[in-house]
């Protein structure tokens, strides 16, 4: 039995965290029904505005739960106080458990420099104010205008920038055409000059991006043909696209990082019987389940293990403060370590000799090999396109993408109409295997 209140529990996991040197934010913590933390999950945060997608993912953890296909067990909000919403038909000896969690989850967030920086002062009031203006907009115009406008911006979610500032816009003027003499003098008396691009004013030039931009949202809210109000509404979607980026660009450390905690948190808590701590191990295993290596709580915890006895507790702290998932499995997977995790038995041993064939049998798995591998898994995925020029006398946007590797057919023609919608003009993406061209007319027709 689980002796004491959630106040209580609380009050003894915050003692020991600090034993522990660990710093999390101020954190206020909530019991909450299951259909609750179907609706928070699927809107990420409390307050936020409404959009088909968020239904479409509370019907999906609705599913999941009711299935017995995987339960939500918490949900954390990066902000000053940090929110925290615990499922109240958790056993006590769970919500223990989370209660450790979440704070390995908030030290996180205090630590790590990306999260620092988009972490807001009451986070919720926040989402809120969004949330009711973008209401008032759908009052203001079409509910299918608005929601036009919010998929579209949803669909260039990957193309933002934290560091975005607005870019010089270098005039490239066309060559003064030479005009040929001419012998008829009453031709040359009602012959228009043309006009001079120095001086005459309504003269629109071309304007080449320097320096060159990812955030092709951040431009088309800036300089598309867009009302006051859509400007506005545009500007608010990508704050809030940059609020929750980082969280998916640390996912695996943060999850990992809780995982950690928790464990060592709950060796130590007294207020429960043995029996408690047992079944809160069985939560344990159950959510870092190991059959999928790339389950971030199993992946995550193990490799923050393997660093914390190869370099020491000292060396995770400075990780956690300034590294991404990418940027810390690249450093930090050597050969040596999945050694280390292999004498240990977390890591595989063994892979298909043909994954197209299983019943070639399986061969040792190397540990260069699994480390190149992981490090592999780990690459980003997102194509980069740059905003290269804009003809401001066409209207035209022009965006360019250096990969050597295809773009995706029917996603990448998605993502030009969608910008050409908000653009409000031609929309131009030039790739080393085909010129694609946005059409405004078939994001109109959308569904």
């Amino acid at each position: 039995m689980v002796h004491g209140t959630l106040e209580d529990w609380v009050a003894e996991m915050d003692q020991l965290v600090h034993t522990h040197q660990l710093q999390p934010l101020p954190t206020e913590f909530h019991m909450v029904s299951d259909e609750d933390i179907y609706t928070l999950s699927s809107y990420f945060v409390p307050g936020r505005y409404r959009h088909w997608t968020h239904g479409e993912r509370y019907w999906i953890a609705k599913q999941r739960d009711e299935q017995g296909m995987g339960r939500i067990y918490e949900l954390v909000v990066n902000g000053d106080p940090a929110l925290a919403y615990l499922l109240d038909k958790n056993a006590d000896a769970y919500n223990v458990l989370v209660i450790g969690h979440v704070l390995g989850h908030t030290d996180f967030f205090a630590r790590n420099r990306h999260l620092s920086r988009v972490r807001r002062t009451n986070v919720g009031m926040w989402f809120r104010e969004h949330a009711e203006w973008l209401e008032n907009l759908h009052r203001q115009r079409s509910f299918s205008r608005v929601e036009k406008l919010i998929d579209a911006a949803h669909t260039l979610s990957q193309l933002v920038d934290p560091y975005y500032r607005a870019p010089e816009l270098q005039t490239m003027p066309p060559a003064s055409p030479v005009r040929s003499p001419s012998f008829d003098w009453v031709k040359q008396l009602y012959d228009e000059e043309p006009p001079d691009t120095e001086d005459d004013s309504s003269y629109i030039p071309r304007y080449k991006m320097w320096p060159a931009t990812q955030d092709v949202l951040a431009i088309v809210a800036d300089l598309g043909h867009l009302g006051e109000e859509e400007r506005m509404a545009l500007r608010m979607l990508r704050e809030e696209m940059l609020y929750f980026q980082p969280q998916a660009q640390t996912k695996y450390m943060n999850e990992g990082w809780a995982t950690f905690w928790h464990v060592r948190l709950t060796r130590e808590f007294s207020l429960w019987d043995e029996q408690d701590h047992i079944e809160a191990m069985r939560m344990h295993a159950l959510v870092t389940q190991s059959h999928h290596f790339f389950n971030p709580y199993y992946f995550g915890w193990t490799l923050w293990e393997l660093i914390a006895e190869m370099h020491g507790l000292a060396t995770c702290f400075q990780i956690v403060e300034d590294q991404t998932d990418q940027q810390w499995v690249n450093q930090w997977i050597t050969p040596d370590l999945v050694k280390l995790a292999q004498d240990r038995n977390v890591w595989p041993l063994e892979r298909p000799r043909d994954p197209n064939d299983p019943s070639k049998g399986m061969e040792y798995y190397p540990a260069q090999d699994l480390a190149r591998d992981v490090q592999k898994a780990f690459m980003p995925d997102t194509p980069e396109i740059f905003v290269e020029q804009i003809d401001a006398q066409n209207h035209r946007l022009d965006l360019v993408y250096h990969g050597e590797k295809p773009l995706h057919k029917e996603y990448t023609q998605d993502v030009l109409n969608a910008i050409a919608y908000l653009w409000g003009g031609d929309v131009m993406l030039t790739s080393l295997h085909k010129i694609w061209y946005g059409n405004e007319a078939d994001w109109r027709r959308r569904d």
